[in-house]
């Protein structure tokens, strides 16, 4: 190993193996091949246009295939949000490993670092982040990372990722990083619903839920393992609304939607991944009992009102899970459900859902009276 990586923590059990293939190449090995071919000089200046047909570049010094590259209008919606406005067609993983390449004895971190690690779904529009010995540097553009001074303290996790080994932060520390640039308005993502608490916090929790989630922590682990990495009274507000349960980004926009439509209502008692069998039982929220036939599991519900919410992802379009889930409808209403299932376009709505929230534990407690 190289002397540069220093002070390595290893977590086998949160480790992530990567993929088997990452595709990548250096530009000078690239332009080496293309000159052999067309037996030209290295410094042809028909070198580059012509690696440029079927390639895109990373970083100034790798690019990857054209085929490996985002949706353009993924990219665009994307760089929407960014807070200076900058489009990644490049994937993250990708664009970690050629900047950190490029910098010898420099750490991963930030969104890059959550994405090496084995949460991507955050980072394919944030800025790439190396520490090393620069000063602070905002990225300008998708072909500069952002740079930030590596530091006596920063601990590093070392990586294969596509067979190529790395060093990047480890999980507290990427973890306290993400949150930092949340707070600081460094990167942002569409959250769907208009809800009163501000974008920020917001994306704060639906992080904290799927990075505990992702690698299973639990929310005290969370709490002791940013002690001295992040503010304290802060932390200890966006772990009061996480749910490790959640399974993805907009079931937490969905609780805490739900949240704010009975915030006055003290005696509802809704959880995350409540289990409802075929034979009408309600199991323990986020466990399955072997011993019975699952019917479905609520994303939210409150199980004495019997009000469940589901968030119908893209899948659902499908003709089949349409069928499934018109089934699975029917069966909840039979048993006595009152049950919402939303999409993204209703989270948008989100005064509208609100009051679909609402009105149905109502009119259930009104028939428990």
């Amino acid at each position: 190993m190289s002397d540069h990586y220093t002070s390595v923590r290893r977590e086998p059990p949160r480790l992530w193996a990567g993929p088997t293939v990452v595709m990548l190449t250096p530009l000078s090995e690239l332009t080496a091949r293309y000159a052999a071919q067309h037996k030209v000089l290295l410094d042809d200046p028909r070198l580059l246009p012509a690696i440029l047909q079927n390639h895109v570049l990373a970083s100034p010094g790798h690019v990857v295939p054209v085929s490996a590259l985002r949706a353009e209008a993924l990219a665009r919606h994307d760089a929407r949000y960014h807070p200076r406005g900058i489009a990644y067609r490049v994937e993250p993983v990708p664009r970690a490993l050629a900047h950190h390449r490029e910098r010898p004895g420099s750490l991963i971190a930030e969104w890059s670092a959550l994405a090496v690690l084995g949460l991507d779904e955050f980072s394919s529009g944030a800025d790439t982040t190396v520490l090393c010995t620069s000063d602070r540097k905002l990225a300008v553009d998708a072909l500069k990372p952002t740079l930030r001074r590596r530091k006596k303290h920063h601990r590093a996790e070392i990586l294969q990722v596509g067979g190529i080994t790395l060093a990047a932060t480890d999980h507290m520390q990427t973890l306290a990083a993400c949150l930092r640039s949340l707070k600081n308005r460094e990167h942002a993502w569409d959250i769907l619903a208009d809800l009163e608490r501000e974008s920020a916090t917001v994306m704060s929790v639906q992080l904290i839920d799927r990075f505990c989630h992702r690698f299973e922590y639990g929310l005290d682990e969370v709490r002791a393992g940013l002690t001295g990495l992040y503010c304290s009274r802060d932390l200890g507000k966006l772990l009061a609304l996480s749910c490790p349960a959640a399974e993805s980004r907009p079931e937490t926009i969905l609780r805490l939607l739900v949240g704010e439509a009975v915030a006055d209502l003290a005696w509802t008692n809704f959880a995350s991944q409540v289990p409802v069998y075929t034979d009408g039982t309600v199991g323990t929220p986020g466990e399955r009992r072997r011993d019975r036939t699952l019917l479905t599991v609520f994303d939210y519900a409150d199980p004495r009102l019997k009000v469940g919410l589901m968030y119908d992802g893209e899948h659902h379009l499908q003709r089949s899970q349409r069928d499934k889930d018109a089934e699975i409808t029917a069966d909840l209403v039979a048993l006595g459900w009152t049950t919402l299932r939303t999409s993204a376009g209703m989270l948008r709505r989100t005064a509208d859902t609100k009051r679909r929230v609402r009105e149905a534990v109502l009119g259930a407690a009104e028939k428990l009276k």
